[in-house]
């Protein structure tokens, strides 16, 4: 074959090739039907017609001339481009081969790089709203889930499946983040589809805290957990239209950095866990919560109830048969009690006065789209390789890893006597070394391989998971030991957190961030539900250890019981990583599966039915076991 040259258009050859665009470009410069946009479009200059590159057969084999200003000569044109040109299909237009060849010669950041629009900084007064919503996610979350310990467990003596089961009712509503998702992309109020959703959930999750604040301070335990369910309602609804937010600047970073807002969230969440548990730990160590039977107001009786009296110390019972009640024990580190209506008003004040912040969020005005024609377009996303195999992952391995020892929390009560100061210490500690991770991860593995950090990850939280059974044969049984395994596994979880949230964001396309991250984040949520189901369903196996009064007698059936429990549960753990090989390696896998554009209506199908069915099991199961137990 002969070879050409380009002599003497050096420049116009250049400009050909910088200016020609994508295949993506082109789409998005027409309505879908070849047609180009009109005012606020795209356009594109063409400096020198296509048939520049185009050749004439004048007559025999091998001869051949271009037909524009620049003649034929010694040299060749481009090699790559060549070969890329010669390996399309005969059949393609000869202006999309060319283009063809281009976007293959194209830098790889054209595809990695969601957004072409600069960075957004989150901590400008346009943005410093999201932010700050999720601090206030952080508040709730966490005083929501941390309470029930002094609740339920050292209060009221619960069950271990009780106190599980109420931990799942409680975060509940993060398993129907989907349809807040669907609400706030398909349903903009008055133009706006991320503000007006975060006003909303916060002000409705005010009024479920304001209306348990006016059941006083003896809330039946249900109806608390009840009330908590419904205020996470709220703060849900609020946190997937700020999940938009985040979603839609963590598009406009470059991939290096991409990553870096995810954390940044995330971060400050953990430190609205952290606040709250500050306020649980001063507010809920006293002798209200933390003394069977206490009575504050001498005027009244010491109760009757056995099962309270069988609670209360042996040794302030016995010297004080009469009185005990109104004296403080030794379980309460203070003097003094927060009241549950006050705890609800403290969190409304942040609420209220975060307010103004979520209102002057910048946003732009959209018109709503057709509804169905949005969920043919959604489906389509959906049915991409990339999004329900990042969903498969996310659901198969957050059954598995989430499945625990449900018998740990009464027994670290009776065993190690972990009251409310000590617990509230751990959870402390533990938000404070999550935040630690999620910025060490920030600092120096946003582009570390995904499945390596899952993998160090998951092994490393099971070296100190297996380090429970010193306390179970009575080894060692020292709370602050405890603590120090729980915190640690904690902190190495961090890597699993990150890495199966990151992918995320590369599959979230532009104009479905919200339905899109809300969807695999429900997919995954809707799992842990069942994990807890699943959880306390073993327990049935080994009856024992339910009762906080059976598991205080320690008897080597006891023990054996307790061992083989928490060796079932650390085997179904280590069996997520089968999963791993769904997750992509790192945020270019992930775009490239993406750009491939593969996909699959059977997959897609099946992780939606299999998350609604996992869902719809969970959810009543959880329900009835709070109501009935």
């Amino acid at each position: 074959m002969q070879n050409f040259s380009l002599a003497g258009c050096d420049e116009t050859a250049n400009d050909i090739l910088e200016n020609i665009p994508s295949d993506s470009e082109r789409r998005a410069a027409t309505d879908g039907g070849n047609r180009r946009r009109g005012a606020g479009g795209y356009s594109f200059r063409r400096p020198a017609p296509f048939r520049i590159f185009r050749r004439q057969v004048d007559g025999g084999a091998g001869a051949s001339s271009f037909d524009d200003d620049c003649s034929a000569g010694n040299g060749s044109v481009d090699t790559n481009l060549r070969t890329v040109m010669m390996s399309q299909s005969a059949g393609e237009d000869p202006e999309e081969r060319k283009i063809t060849a281009i976007d293959k010669q194209k830098k790889e950041g054209d595809i990695y790089n969601i957004s072409a629009e600069g960075d957004i900084n989150p901590l400008s007064n346009d943005y410093f709203g999201v932010v700050a919503n999720y601090f206030s996610v952080g508040l709730m979350m966490g005083g929501s889930t941390s309470l029930l310990y002094p609740v339920l467990i050292v209060k009221a003596g619960a069950t271990a499946s009780l106190m599980t089961a109420s931990y799942a009712v409680v975060m509940v509503c993060w398993s129907y983040k989907i349809v807040f998702g669907f609400l706030s992309d398909c349903f903009p109020i008055f133009g706006y589809k991320r503000k007006p959703y975060i006003v909303i959930g916060w002000l409705f999750c005010a009024a479920v805290l304001i209306a348990l604040a006016r059941e006083g301070n003896d809330v039946d335990p249900r109806n608390l957990v009840i009330m908590f369910a419904l205020a996470n309602l709220g703060y849900v609804w609020a946190d997937v239209a700020s999940d938009g937010f985040m979603v839609f600047i963590a598009h406009r970073e470059p991939i290096e950095k991409r990553g870096t807002m995810q954390t940044l969230v995330y971060s400050v969440s953990k430190l609205g866990q952290i606040a709250i548990n500050l306020l649980i730990l001063f507010g809920f160590s006293g002798p209200e919560m933390n003394c069977p039977g206490y009575q504050p107001d001498p005027s009244i009786p010491c109760t009757n109830n056995i099962y309270i009296i069988k609670r209360v110390d042996p040794e302030l019972y016995t010297n004080n048969p009469y009185s005990w009640c109104y004296e403080m024990c030794d379980d309460a580190t203070f003097e003094w009690d927060l009241s549950i209506p006050e705890f609800a008003i403290s969190i409304c004040f942040v609420i209220f006065a975060s307010i103004p912040l979520y209102l002057r969020l910048k946003e732009d005005k959209v018109q709503a789209e057709p509804r169905l024609e949005f969920l043919a377009k959604f489906w389509s996303q959906l049915k991409r390789k990339a999004a329900w195999q990042v969903i498969l992952y996310g659901m198969i391995s957050h059954i598995t890893f989430g499945v625990c020892n449900a018998a740990k929390m009464p027994a670290n009560y009776v065993w190690l006597d972990l009251h409310t100061f000590q617990h509230s210490i751990m959870v402390i500690f533990e938000k404070f070394f999550f935040f630690v991770g999620l910025n060490l991860v920030r600092k120096y593995a946003l582009n570390v391989s995904w499945r390596k950090q899952v993998l160090a990850g998951s092994l490393l939280v099971l070296v100190f998971n297996s380090l429970y059974f010193i306390i179970i044969f009575d080894v060692w049984r020292n709370s602050w030991f405890y603590i120090f395994t729980d915190v640690s596994a904690l902190f190495m979880y961090t890597l699993n957190f990150l890495a199966s949230h990151a992918c995320m964001v590369e599959v979230a396309e532009p104009g479905y961030e919200a339905i899109t991250y809300s969807l695999i984040t429900t997919a995954t949520n809707a799992v842990s539900p069942l994990s807890a189901v699943v959880s306390y369903q073993l327990l049935a196996f080994f009856p024992l250890l339910n009762d906080q009064e059976s598991i205080a007698t320690d008897t080597p059936e006891v023990r054996s019981q307790f061992a083989s429990l928490q060796a079932l549960v650390m085997l179904i753990n280590v069996s997520s990583l089968l999963s791993l090989p769904l997750l992509p390696r790192q945020k270019k896998e992930t775009r490239e599966m993406v750009a491939k554009g593969e996909i699959s209506s059977f997959w897609g199908s099946f992780v939606i039915l299999s998350a609604l069915t996992f869902l719809c099991y969970s959810t009543i199961v959880t329900f009835v076991t709070v109501k009935y137990h």
